[in-house]
């Protein structure tokens, strides 16, 4: 997968404290000793996938630890509208494992944030987004997972 930087509009910073990113950072430099200490099988090139994206998006993964609980609370709807924002306009248009050993975030986090029971209505929430963001990334998801860009056209697939 090819690395993707984010825009700086896009870097605020993830509410985690100073120790929490610091861990983070130093478990980025180490997966292998992350790995073993969680308990993950992992092997070289999940490993340097991993670091690559890490360190690259190392903002999208303090997001992504963030969310990696919150999107399963039944009050969520929000947290998994913006964790999908924020991955779609870094360039992702699916994740994999890619931010799973370091920031607690793999695949069945990001079928997750669309498959909760309303999944039309976060869509729906996303597709509100799509003109406001400069980067094209949002509209490019919406492509790759076949999600019509306007809202008449979604209604008539009802």
């Amino acid at each position: 997968m090819a690395s993707r930087k984010i825009p700086n509009h896009m870097l605020e910073r993830a509410p985690l404290s100073n120790a929490i990113r610091e861990r983070l950072r130093r478990d980025l430099e180490n997966i292998r000793a992350t790995a073993e200490r969680k308990q993950v099988t992992l092997d070289r090139w999940e490993e340097a996938d991993e670091q690559r994206e890490g360190r690259a998006h190392f903002e999208l993964g303090c997001w992504l630890y963030y969310y990696s609980t919150r999107i399963y609370q039944p009050d969520a709807f929000q947290d998994r509208v913006d964790c999908s924002r924020r991955i779609y306009q870094a360039g992702f248009t699916h994740l994999n494992y890619e931010f799973f050993t370091v920031f607690d975030f793999g695949e069945r986090h990001f079928d997750t944030l669309v498959e909760m029971g309303d999944a039309d209505a976060v869509v729906d929430a996303l597709r509100a987004l799509v003109p406001l963001d400069t980067t094209g990334n949002l509209a490019k998801a919406f492509e790759y997972n076949h999600w019509p860009l306007e809202a008449e056209q979604a209604a008539l697939l009802v």
